[in-house]
């Protein structure tokens, strides 16, 4: 059935998104960021406050993407881990999957070229 929760959320980047904690610290990305993420998963069709563990996780994934680092490698990362903790937690069709990473990718492509 599509949108079903079944699972829960993987503890980083390599198995799904890590949910931070309440009092943890996590890194913020520009301001244009998070509208344009929430976009992307609105068009999930799902409930957002049953998403937004793994949207934050996500965010906070590419906030902590800086530095020394192939930022595209740290970005796919990040989209791989979301993407694996999301078809872990609800069942989505392959075009939604598939759409949905596309609109992930654009944002990314983005923030790499906004750095």
């Amino acid at each position: 059935m599509t949108g079903e929760r079944k699972g829960a959320l993987g503890s980083g980047p390599e198995d799904g998104p890590l949910r931070p904690s309440a009092t943890e610290d996590v890194s913020a990305g520009p301001g244009w960021l998070e509208p344009e993420i929430d976009k992307a998963f609105a068009m999930l069709g799902l409930p957002a406050e049953a998403l937004r563990p793994l949207k934050d996780s996500y965010i906070g994934c590419l906030a902590n993407t800086t530095g020394p680092v192939d930022l595209d490698v740290a970005h796919d990362a990040c989209r791989k881990g979301l993407l694996r903790a999301l078809k872990a937690g609800f069942t989505l069709s392959p075009e939604a999957l598939m759409a949905f990473e596309q609109s992930l990718e654009a944002v990314e492509a983005d923030l790499t070229s906004s750095l």
